[in-house]
């Protein structure tokens, strides 16, 4: 259910790497660092704010790993991605991103649609509700 994409190489020289990718969302983003081994998310969306329907995410740098189970499902499953990537997480599937090595990401919303639709629920009591 997550999915997960290549950023398209558009350009590669002795310099460096040009990568591009469209977006029609507009307005404020976040710009997440995080620390090899911590984490974030252990939430879902329910659509209540337009851009947590899908989440989008882009990995800028490093290597991330998503846990992710569809509500009512019986098992958390992993997708493992290397910058640069683009994550899609539709609504209704319980979510965490594991920072493999330092990374950094951009989520194409605002803390105030965070706000708005982010139904947290820890690791460990979603292991419990799905293995009842």
């Amino acid at each position: 259910m997550i999915k997960v994409t290549p950023v398209q190489l558009v350009g590669e020289d002795e310099r460096g790497s040009n990568y591009e990718w469209n977006t029609d969302r507009s307005g404020d983003f976040i710009l997440c660092y995080r620390k090899a081994g911590s984490s974030s998310g252990q939430h879902y969306h329910e659509g209540k704010a337009d851009y947590k329907d899908p989440e989008i995410l882009y990995l800028l740098s490093g290597k991330a790993a998503m846990d992710w189970c569809p509500l009512g499902g019986s098992r958390i499953e992993r997708v493992e991605m290397e910058a640069p990537a683009r994550i899609e997480v539709p609504v209704n599937v319980w979510h965490q991103l594991i920072a493999v090595t330092d990374c950094c990401f951009i989520e194409l919303n605002s803390m105030a649609d965070v706000r708005k639709d982010s139904i947290r629920i820890w690791r460990d009591e979603f292991e419990k509700m799905i293995n009842k």
